[in-house]
C-alpha cells in the first residue's frame, strides 16, 4: 500500500514549507529512511526519508513550491501501484497555463516561456531572500552552475544592498526589520511569556565528580550538556507530570514519549533540534545524537524529529553565573544551565574547599505545576550531574 510523503511541521507555529528539491525521481527505487527529499521551513531544512520500501510514485509538490504544512508532497509505494488523482495544496498562486486551439491541438501558450531551473543552496536562498534579491540576478562561481552563500554576497557587495537585515536611521536611532526566524521567535515567546505564569527554581550543583567522570572517560567523548540531557531524560522519568503541555483549563496532556530539546545559536537565528526518545538512549548514544543534531542545525538543517517536550537552555560557554530562559510552548518546562566556576564551598565538617560550581534554573508553568514539583524535578537533576556513575 502506498504512504504519503508529508511536508514537515518543523516547529510550532508554521503554516508553510517550500520543496527545496528531490532526490529521487518518479520511478526510482527508494529504500525506507533514505533521504529522498529536502524541504525549508523558516527556521531550518528538513531532510525528508521514505516511509517505506519500493518507488517514487509521483512528487505532488516539485522543487521550489510552498504548500501547506503537514500535505501531502509525494507517495511511495509498489511498483506495481496507482495514485489516482492526488493533488498537492499549494499556497501561492501558481500562473495557469492557458491553453488555445490551433487545428484541433492544445497548445500551451507559456510552452515557450519556461525558464530554466535555479541550483542553489538553501543558505543562499535564505540570505537572497532575506535581503529582497532576486534568484534571477544570481550568478554562480561554480562549474555545476550551483548558487552558493559567497554568490550571493558578490552580488549584495556590487548592488550596494545591506545584508541579513534592513535597517534605517531616524534621527539618532537606527532602525532594524527582524527577519522571518526572530520575528517567529518573538512571537511564540511573547504569547509564553503572556500566557504562562512562569515560575523559577535554582539549585548549585557541585560538578567536581562529574569534571573528574569526564576527564576519566576520554573515550565516551561527552560533553557537560550530554550530561545535563541525560539527567533531564532521567528525571522525566521520575516526574512525568513535569513532561506535559498545558492545553486548557480542563486539560493538560502528559506526554508518553521523552523528547528533549537543545537551545542553540544557529547561522539562521535560535533553534531547538530534537533528541527524541532520550530516555532511551545511552549516554554515549546521546552523546553521538547529540552533535550530529547540532551540526546539522548549524549547517542549516534538520532531521525530522518528534516534538520537544523540555528544551535546555545552555550558556555555559559564554562566562554565565545563572540566568532564566523563557519557557518553549506548549512544553512545561525549560532548563538553563549556566558556566561551570571554581568556587570556595563549604564542606563536611564546616570545612572550606574549591569546587567546581554550576548553576542552573528551571523555568516552569505554574499552571501544570507548582514550586514544589519544580524543586524536586530540578533537585532529581542536581543528584544525577553529582553522581555522573549514575548517567552511565
Amino acid at each position: 500500500m502506498a504512504s504519503k510523503v508529508i511536508m514537515p511541521q518543523g516547529g510550532q507555529d508554521l503554516t508553510t514549507g517550500r520543496v527545496v528539491r528531490w532526490l529521487k525521481k518518479e520511478g526510482e527505487a527508494v529504500k525506507k529512511g533514505e533521504v529522498i527529499c529536502e524541504v525549508e521551513t523558516e527556521k531550518a531544512v528538513f531532510e525528508v526519508s521514505a516511509p517505506q520500501n519500493g518507488v517514487m510514485l509521483q512528487i505532488t509538490a516539485h522543487d521550489g513550491e510552498e504548500v501547506k504544512i503537514l500535505s501531502t508532497i509525494g507517495f511511495v509505494g509498489d511498483a506495481a501501484e496507482s495514485i489516482g488523482g492526488a493533488a498537492k495544496e499549494p499556497v501561492v498562486d501558481v500562473p495557469r497555463v492557458e491553453k488555445t486551439s490551433n487545428a484541433g491541438l492544445a497548445i500551451p501558450l507559456m510552452q515557450q516561456q519556461t525558464r530554466p531551473k535555479i541550483i542553489i543552496s538553501p543558505k543562499a536562498r535564505k540570505l537572497a531572500r532575506d535581503n529582497a534579491l532576486p534568484l534571477e540576478s544570481l550568478l554562480s562561481s561554480r562549474a555545476d552552475g550551483k548558487i552558493t552563500s559567497d554568490d550571493v554576497l558578490k552580488t549584495l557587495g556590487k548592488t550596494g544592498q545591506l545584508l541579513i537585515r534592513k535597517e534605517a536611521v531616524s534621527g539618532a536611532a537606527r532602525t532594524i526589520t527582524p527577519d522571518k526566524v526572530r520575528k517567529t521567535i518573538a512571537k511564540r515567546l511573547s504569547q509564553s511569556w503572556s500566557s504562562a505564569p512562569h515560575i523559577f527554581v535554582t539549585v548549585a550543583v557541585d560538578m567536581t565528580s562529574a569534571v573528574k567522570f569526564r576527564k576519566e572517560n576520554l573515550q565516551l567523548d561527552v560533553s557537560y550538556n550530554d550530561l545535563v540531557i541525560r539527567a533531564c531524560a532521567m528525571a522525566l522519568q521520575k516526574y512525568p507530570d513535569v513532561n506535559a503541555s498545558f492545553i486548557d483549563e480542563d486539560t493538560i496532556n502528559l506526554w508518553g514519549d521523552i523528547n528533549i530539546g537543545v537551545a542553540i545559536a544557529a547561522p539562521q537565528g535560535l533553534v531547538v533540534p530534537v533528541i527524541d526518545d532520550a530516555d532511551k538512549l545511552s549516554l554515549k548514544e546521546i552523546a553521538v545524537r547529540s552533535k550530529q543534531i547540532v551540526e546539522k542545525a548549524r549547517a542549516g538543517k534538520q532531521d525530522l524529529s518528534k516534538p520537544s517536550r523540555f528544551t535546555i537552555s545552555n550558556l555555559g560557554m559564554y562566562q554565565v553565573e545563572a540566568f532564566t530562559a523563557v519557557i518553549n510552548p506548549p512544553e512545561t518546562a525549560i532548563l538553563a544551565v549556566s558556566s561551570i566556576r571554581k568556587m570556595p564551598v563549604v564542606v563536611d565538617e564546616d570545612k572550606i574547599a574549591i569546587r567546581d560550581m554550576m548553576n542552573v534554573t528551571l523555568s516552569m508553568d505554574h499552571r501544570v505545576g507548582d514550586g514544589v514539583l519544580a524543586a524536586e524535578f530540578v533537585n532529581a537533576v542536581k543528584q544525577a550531574l553529582e553522581n555522573p556513575e549514575t548517567l552511565l
